[in-house]
């Protein structure tokens, strides 16, 4: 399958003479059936990830690992970036691996097959240099254990580094700085490193290289990345620095990522626009660890929008940022994407920024935003000023009437449950519910506005890292009277994460001693639990038994602690640029409930430097200070430019041949991939495209299509490209280009006939026929005589002709399988679902076994031309 070629200089290095493990390619295809979603999690070959040859050809391998389920992490911007970033290096192979599905995963272990198996090698951890666990959630920790014993590997490192034929583990992630609970002796990862930046990730891989080819062993190569800034030996720990990105428009962008088998997300991606923030959340652990705020310009991403459009054949973008809204450049983005893309996501942004800008609801809602997530965090302006959220009463009001202005369809409210709340603060957010009802009536909006609450982890290299953090049944309390009384003023609520889930949190994050880990190994053993969406009271009680049995006093893991005792800390080693006396004195002025302003140049205010250490020079405490959003263009022009580009959309259908790659997935994968090769193939046609607009052999489901063969891709284009596109069918060279880019995926025929549907649909299955029964389902009264050995044609009745399900239907019987062919009628896509006839046309052996069938679709000749499909066929591969 072609979805991206090797450089030519790729070689095989000396380890490809060690042993290697069994591929587990024949379980999947004999398990496939029965896995979740049919094994797509599992099939591989993605867009944008390395052709099957690679394996050999790469001799540095390395697996990285998502700590959840593919449905729920696939979608990442950080591990899209890690494959592409790992791809472009010489002689180094990716692979990924996920959290199976807990029926998979029950499944692997019966079977022996481990859990760290690549997705698209199909190969263990044996057979690979480096496995690489992305760990994003502190209760990802606890599927760790689980990862390792369904491989095989030891859970201890002295144990793992007296065999060389298994891989080095490095722990990484947006959690990676709060895992000390894995630091001891004898940890269950080899290293851990911290930080975002590319160059570092980068270094990481090329020092296991090539120290990997020079035959060293593990041990060596660990003393080496010991030498790394953000790198840690969680047995013998040292003083180091995150590894950071000093300037943004200087990293590597997220552009020619894999494109998963995610029906809602294919043609969707993330266009990072900062990183770290500005602010002083006193709860915010992505507030102080990812400091200081840095922006990419808006001239870089409207160039990286434009290449990761074609290299992914992208229709919507994810602006990602964790407050969208304070970018100083946010107008000038929005202007230069609205030509680029129909969909732009907008997620969370700051109550305060809209407050002094409300216009700014109003550029939201022009684009379609209509949804709106706001983090107001306190319940009260008191806990407000606890948060540190600089978001007075006069502030919320006027954010609370532009969005009600602007008829908003959605209004998400993210709150905190610190366990601090007191009666008062109840009874502040009860005048808050009635205010928002009262503006919302104001503007006759119909607004559904969702409450969310989630009890406050206190994390290290937090201000409130000090704090004691309150018992389960307070925060309880707490959540449960909120949820009362925004009930009860009509609202829906929603708690975002269990009481339980809270405490276990709360106990790893501040973790200083190995038996935290020991206990909650001992436990999730106990209970043969993995961590999939929840944590279960049934766990927390089983780790807290186990943190008794260890001599640990669960309430004394829940205190804090002062600023002296704060230096011995274990995180302590790990410095992020904030000074530790900067967090002190803001955790007393959050125990005064006072705030002070936060560091960033906006119009309204003078912005200043508090010297928080954030910022590693003078340069970057600059572009912070001094920042100013400019808004270039009015609101009337904006409006414009959007209907220009929503009218400059017409469509083309282009006849394409689907291939094996592009069967059983999405079909909005090959528009993808037909799209991407397009835009790869002539540059200029990226700001032309529009989108995928649907085929014709597509469900309404938008789910996958097991019909390979002749369809209908519909294209989205400004008018402006359609001439471009045109054109390629003119060039016999661009042509073979194409064919080369698409590979597996597809074969582009060309434009399809006004009016064309599938005409002829063929079913090959490694099964009896046995489907005259669903022919009765479906009124089709019919003959059956013998046509020949072994075949049989189905005569309909004129009462059934008439229904246009089916013109004729022959039966062959093959070995001991059987194949159908069935011409079309007019009104077959009406009536008939292709997976359906897979289920009811063969005695099957098990109920899932129809996506054994092969569905292949058959074109008729072109009504216009009149030639016939072999013709059709060879003049189109010329």
């Amino acid at each position: 399958m072609t979805r991206d070629r090797l450089s030519s200089g790729e070689s095989r290095g000396r380890y490809d003479a060690r042993v290697q493990g069994p591929t587990y390619h024949d379980w999947y295809e004999a398990r496939r059936p029965e896995l979740t979603r049919h094994g797509l999690w599992l099939r591989g070959g993605e867009l944008n990830t390395l052709e099957p040859a690679a394996y050999a050809a790469r001799d540095f391998r390395v697996m990285f690992v998502r700590m959840s389920s593919y449905w729920d992490t696939g979608y990442s911007f950080t591990h899209q970036l890690l494959y592409q970033l790992a791809a472009g290096l010489d002689g180094v192979y990716p692979d990924l691996a996920y959290l199976p599905p807990a029926r998979d995963g029950m499944t692997m272990r019966a079977d022996g097959v481990p859990w760290l198996l690549g997705t698209q090698s199909k190969r263990g951890p044996a057979d690979f240099d480096l496995v690489g666990f992305s760990n994003s959630i502190v209760q990802e920790l606890a599927n760790l254990a689980p990862f390792l014993d369904a491989s095989g590997i030891p859970l201890g490192k002295r144990e793992r580094l007296e065999r060389e034929d298994l891989p080095l583990l490095v722990l990484g992630g947006a959690n990676s700085l709060y895992t000390t609970s894995l630091w001891g002796p004898n940890p269950p990862v080899d290293g851990i490193f911290v930080g975002e930046s590319d160059t570092a990730i980068e270094q990481l891989l090329v020092t296991c290289r090539t120290m990997r080819r020079a035959g060293k062993p593990k041990g060596e190569i660990l003393d080496a990345l010991d030498r790394l800034p953000g790198f840690i030996l969680p047995d013998r720990p040292k003083r180091t620095a995150k590894a950071f990105i000093p300037k943004l428009d200087a990293s590597q962008a997220l552009v020619a990522g894999p494109v998963y088998y995610i029906d809602e997300q294919i043609g969707t991606s993330h266009l990072q626009i900062s990183e770290g923030c500005p602010c002083f959340c006193s709860f915010c652990a992505e507030s102080w660890d990812r400091k200081p705020y840095r922006e990419r310009s808006a001239r870089s991403l409207a160039e990286v929008a434009l290449a990761s459009k074609a290299a992914m054949g992208l229709d919507a973008i994810e602006l990602y940022s964790f407050n969208f809204n304070m970018h100083a450049g946010f107008y000038q983005v929005l202007w230069d994407l609205v030509p680029l893309f129909k969909g732009i996501g907008l997620k969370s942004q700051r109550f305060d920024l809209l407050a002094h800008d409300p216009e700014m609801v109003e550029f939201q809602h022009a684009i379609e935003k209509a949804s709106l997530t706001c983090g107001l965090e306190g319940i009260s302006p008191r806990m407000r000023r606890y948060l540190h959220k600089n978001l007075e009463h006069e502030d919320l009001h006027a954010s609370l009437a532009a969005i009600f202005k602007s008829r908003a369809r959605q209004l998400k409210v993210f709150l905190i449950a610190t366990g601090l709340e007191e009666e008062q603060d109840l009874i502040a957010f009860s005048d808050l519910l009635a205010h928002v009802a009262a503006v919302r009536a104001e503007h006759r909006a119909t607004t559904r506005v969702v409450w969310s609450i989630t009890p406050l982890v206190r994390f290290p290299w937090t201000p409130l890292e000090f704090e004691d953090a309150p018992s389960m049944a307070r925060v309880s309390r707490i959540t449960a009277e909120v949820a009362k009384r925004a009930r009860a003023a009509g609202f829906e609520f929603r708690a975002s994460a269990d009481e339980a889930e809270y405490w276990l949190s709360q106990v790893l994050i501040r973790a200083a001693d190995p038996r935290v880990f020991e206990a909650l190994v001992a436990a999730g053993r106990t209970l043969g639990y993995a961590y999939h969406h929840e944590v279960g009271e049934d766990l927390r009680a089983a780790f807290e038994a186990e943190l008794v049995a260890r001599g640990l006093d669960p309430v004394a893991l829940l205190r804090g602690h002062t600023l002296a005792e704060s230096r011995d800390k274990p995180w302590a080693l790990v410095q992020t640029g904030v000074f530790r006396e900067f967090l002190w004195a803001e955790v007393e002025r959050a125990r005064e409930y006072t705030e002070i302003d936060y560091c960033l140049g906006r119009a309204w205010t003078e912005a200043k430097c508090f010297r928080c250490g954030g910022c590693p020079t003078s340069e970057h405490v600059a572009d912070i200070v001094l920042s100013k959003q400019v808004r270039p263009y009015r609101l009337d022009q904006f409006q414009a430019r959007i209907k220009a580009a929503r009218a400059d959309r017409p469509a083309t259908e282009l006849w394409v041949d689907v291939g094996p790659a592009g069967t059983g997935v999405p079909r909005a994968m090959v528009g993808a991939a037909v799209a991407r090769a397009l835009m790869l193939e002539l540059p200029e046609l990226a700001a032309s495209y529009v989108g995928y607009a649907g085929s014709a052999w597509e469900a309404a489901d938008k789910g996958p299509v097991n019909v390979s063969g002749r369809d209908v891709i519909a294209l989205e284009w400004r008018k402006a490209g359609l001439p471009l596109v045109a054109g390629l069918w003119r060039n016999d060279e661009a042509r073979a280009r194409l064919a080369a880019r698409l590979g597996d995926w597809a074969r582009l025929v060309g434009p399809a006939p006004a009016g064309w549907s599938p005409s002829t649909l063929e079913l090959a299955a490694p099964y009896p026929y046995a489907g005259d029964a669903y022919l009765r389902i479906l009124h089709l009264d019919h003959t059956r005589r013998r046509a020949a050995e072994g075949v049989y044609a189905y005569d309909l009745s004129k009462k059934a002709l008439k229904r246009g399900i089916l013109r004729s239907m022959t039966v062959s019987a093959e070995g001991g399988g059987a194949r159908v062919r069935l011409e079309l009628g007019p009104k077959f896509r009406e009536h008939v679902d292709p997976r359906e006839l897979a289920r009811r046309l063969f005695a099957l052996p098990g109920r899932n076994d129809w996506v054994r069938v092969q569905l292949a679709s058959r074109a008729a000749p072109d009504p216009r031309s009149g030639k016939s499909e072999a013709r059709e066929a060879s003049v189109a591969h010329r």
